[in-house]
């Protein structure tokens, strides 16, 4: 019989969605904190715009009780070879990083075959170019999401109306597009007006923009909501004409985001209305994950990125991604990690990420679902080859 153990341990992994990081400024962070800011929890702490010391204090606590914090302890104490203790983690670490920051940094994605990183440029701000950051992570390739609400920002408060703004800001993201490291387009418009995104025509945009600048920029329905709605829109038509893939904010995330709206079933009607529009649910609906199955199910053109799943879900990652194969082309699920707070968060998410997804094909061949030459397949597909065939990346 044959074995039914789906071995990827030299898969390559190409990440689908993460954030850059300043060396200086990681190299100046107080160690002390640097189990909690491995957290979601932690990080969230940090990129919200409403931080509170208390909540910060509270997350440092609960990390002893986290699973996702204890593998990660555990983890790293074998690599640095030291106890698997807070204090001795911490210890074995700060010197490593400070020694030769991009050494250590490479090496962490070397051992887990990460061979490129999609990052997305809105956070933090200012944006850290895409060669930097390769610089600064040994080289790896790096390639560029353009988030299209900074730009919203930069190019609203300079425009005289609604026409200079949306004429402006399409050339801005042509312009975008011409550089060769652009791979994608974001929007975050869950964290501002929710994903409920409603057809805009430019003179109803238009006349709530004269609204929303007489409000002072506030984040109405009414005024701001329209704006959003159609310049969202307008990406998608760059885009289209440039070759290049939309991501989208779906799920959870920071305490900032308009939680009510952020649904997969919000966004629904707007990715029924762009059949031939490559658009990645970034963090897969999550925690509507099924939601999200099922939308990528029905349409061809829907892809699931498995960010935030992948690491923080830590056991729950099997579970989910058993629910997203069952349903969901394998060729549409994408591997991210949502790094925005340590480079170590790399390493982790790709390990836990490859473990998983070896769990779950291996049990799929172990019940007669998959021959192992398929599960291998759909395997280095998730961990890589689908955002490489995707985004036009180099294999």
């Amino acid at each position: 019989m044959a074995p039914s153990r789906v071995d990827l341990s030299d898969a390559e992994v190409v990440d689908d969605h993460c954030h850059a990081f300043r060396l200086p400024e990681l190299l100046e962070r107080d160690p002390q904190g640097f189990e909690a800011r491995l957290t979601l929890m932690g990080m969230c702490a940090m990129s919200s715009a409403r931080p509170h010391p208390a909540v910060w204090a509270r997350a440092e606590e609960l990390v002893d009780s986290t699973v996702y914090s204890l593998v990660a302890r555990r983890w790293l104490a074998e690599r640095l070879h030291c106890d698997p203790t807070a204090e001795a983690v911490t210890e074995a670490r700060t010197p490593a990083l400070r020694a030769d920051g991009v050494d250590y940094i490479r090496s962490l994605l070397d051992d887990q075959c990460v061979t490129g990183l999609v990052t997305d440029e809105g956070f933090p701000l200012p944006p850290i170019p895409s060669d930097t950051f390769e610089r600064d992570v040994g080289g790896v390739p790096v390639h560029r999401v353009v988030r299209i609400e900074p730009l919203i920002v930069e190019l609203r408060d300079q425009a005289g109306s609604y026409g200079e703004l949306e004429d402006r800001f399409v050339e801005e993201l042509e312009r975008a597009a011409r550089d060769a490291r652009t791979v994608a387009f974001k929007s975050i418009i869950a964290y501002r007006t929710g994903l409920d995104v409603e057809p805009v025509d430019r003179e109803s945009a238009s006349a709530a923009f004269d609204r929303w600048r007489a409000a002072g920029w506030s984040e109405t329905r009414d005024s701001a909501k329209p704006v959003r709605d159609r310049l969202l829109d307008r990406t998608l038509a760059v885009a289209r004409r440039t070759d290049r893939v939309m991501h989208i904010h779906c799920g959870d995330g920071d305490p900032d985001i308009v939680l009510a709206r952020a649904r997969p079933h919000d966004l629904f009607p707007f990715l029924r209305d762009h059949p031939d529009q490559a658009i990645v649910l970034i963090h897969g609906g999550h925690p509507w994950t099924q939601v999200a199955a099922y939308i990528a199910s029905l349409l061809p053109n829907v892809y699931v990125d498995l960010s935030v799943l992948c690491p923080w879900a830590t056991s729950a990652i099997e579970p989910a991604l058993e629910q997203l194969l069952g349903m969901v082309p394998a060729a549409k699920l994408l591997y991210g990690s949502d790094q925005a707070s340590e480079p170590e968060v790399f390493w982790i998410s790709a390990r836990l990420a490859r473990a998983a997804t070896e769990r779950v094909l291996s049990g799929l061949v172990e019940r007669d679902y998959l021959t192992a030459r398929q599960a291998d397949a759909m395997g280095r597909g998730i961990l890589g080859g689908n955002t490489q065939r995707l985004h036009g990346l180099a294999g």
